[in-house]
């Protein structure tokens, strides 16, 4: 093998969290699929970062219930990308390929680092995002 001359210490690791802060992201992969914390069944969303930027290219991850009492996270994905599902059920692969702007703030999950995507945080593109921090204020 050849040595390669790539300095790796600049490369992000794919599971850092991407910075906090407002990104315009293409949903690329919708799984239905069962919660690892609870066992309750959810929908795992991969997106993938548009915005100009040191983080462009970069993955975000976010999982919203499938419970029936929990739903509006979903609902928030499926309004912004201006799917309007009603009495009939829906459909969560209906948002594969959508792009909506969303705000993604840091946490933590069991002494682990991760990333929070707050509901009231998801946005359509024609909205735009947010000044600031969503729900922090009357400018989010």
């Amino acid at each position: 093998m050849t040595m390669q001359t790539h300095d790796m210490s600049q490369i992000p690791n794919p599971t850092d969290a991407v910075d906090e802060g407002w990104y315009h992201v293409r949903i690329n992969e919708v799984k239905e699929t069962v919660s690892d914390s609870t066992g309750n069944p959810c929908v795992k969303l991969l997106m993938k970062i548009q915005s100009e930027g040191p983080m462009m290219g970069r993955t975000v991850p976010d999982t919203a219930s499938l419970q029936p009492h929990a739903l509006f996270k979903l609902k928030g994905y499926y309004s912004a990308i201006g799917y309007k599902p009603g009495p009939e059920g829906h459909d969560p692969e209906r948002l594969l390929d959508g792009e909506v702007w969303l705000y993604v703030q840091h946490d933590s999950y069991q002494g682990q680092p991760t990333i929070k995507i707050p509901p009231y945080s998801i946005r359509s593109l024609q909205d735009g995002p947010g000044r600031g921090t969503p729900g922090r204020g009357k400018n989010a």
